[in-house]
């Protein structure tokens, strides 16, 4: 692996004032917005528009309280389906028929993240204010099946391209409209994670980076030699050692230092065909060194959240 340009996106915060346009219903099918004084009983599941988010009664009730405020009766389920992309999270997903289109008016940006996306294909146009001129716009393919022979071409399974990282969008347009669609031939689309921020850079990637996952899945072996397996979640890992300039030693330490609490996309290498190397979530540990009159050394160590 050659070495890359090591960045982070960090996030920003999608309100309801920034989403100006979305493909997807709310509620959408098979959801059901709450209704105040209307009766519900244990196992019914509704939506609050107002706070994106699906809730399910666990204790029988005809109330007049909004159950994000009444958890005595209502568990907090996660977002509802037009809200899941822009949750924060992994493992929730918008998901509608082709195309999946948003609209957003984020602020100052300058990069963009979708992870655990299901198409072919991704389009992102940026235009400098709402309604205005184009300034960014291109297509990347979802397909990740590499084809080596003619055989691949005719035999080779279809290999979904999950993830993918942007990070030259213009970012002096405060201003400015973005506009993410995602398209198929055939069957429903969806994200898990639309991020969108400010670019980090912070130098060059070495050799040697590493990629990992933590399985929770539970593997247990009986006494006659019978194996059992719970499939369950995992999280990503990664660990990079980067070559930053020392004048920026400074800025980098202080400017991890205020995002370690902050869930982040960590992109160790900026370059198609390192999508382990994209890991959302958190530093456990970074270090650095000033080894050399010019340039330093940093460790960082990457905890994906699952």
């Amino acid at each position: 692996m050659s070495d890359g340009l090591m960045k982070l996106i960090k996030p920003v915060t999608i309100t309801t004032a920034m989403l100006t346009s979305t493909t997807v219903a709310e509620p959408d099918t098979g959801e059901t917005a709450w209704v105040s004084g209307h009766a519900y009983v244990i196992g019914n599941e509704v939506i609050v528009v107002a706070q994106h988010r699906k809730y399910i009664c666990i204790a029988n009730i005809t109330g007049i309280v909004s159950p994000e405020l009444d958890l005595t009766h209502w568990q907090d389920i996660g977002p509802t389906n037009a809200w899941a992309m822009f949750d924060r999270a992994i493992g929730t997903s918008t998901e509608d028929a082709s195309p999946l289109t948003v609209v957003l008016e984020p602020g100052t940006i300058g990069g963009l993240a979708m992870l655990e996306c299901v198409g072919r294909q991704a389009q992102v146009t940026y235009k400098d204010a709402s309604g205005g001129t184009t300034v960014y716009s291109k297509t990347v393919s979802l397909d990740g099946t590499i084809i080596g022979s003619v055989y691949d071409w005719f035999f080779e399974e279809y290999e979904q391209l999950g993830d993918f990282v942007l990070t030259d969008l213009p970012p002096q347009y405060p201003n400015g409209e973005l506009t993410v669609s995602i398209t198929a031939t055939a069957g429903d689309v969806s994200c898990g994670v639309l991020s969108v921020g400010r670019v980090i850079e912070f130098g060059k990637t070495l050799d040697g980076a590493k990629a990992t996952i933590d399985d929770y899945s539970i593997k247990e072996t009986n006494e006659y030699g019978a194996t059992d397996v719970v499939e369950r979640t995992y999280n990503r890992r990664s660990s990079f050692d980067v070559v930053i300039d020392s004048a920026d030693f400074n800025r980098l330490y202080r400017r991890l230092s205020q995002l370690r609490a902050i869930p982040c996309v960590y992109i160790g290498v900026d370059e198609l065909g390192y999508q382990p190397f994209i890991n959302y979530g958190f530093f456990e540990t970074f270090g650095m060194v000033v080894s050399y009159g010019t340039k330093s050394l940093c460790n960082l160590e990457i905890k994906g959240l699952t």
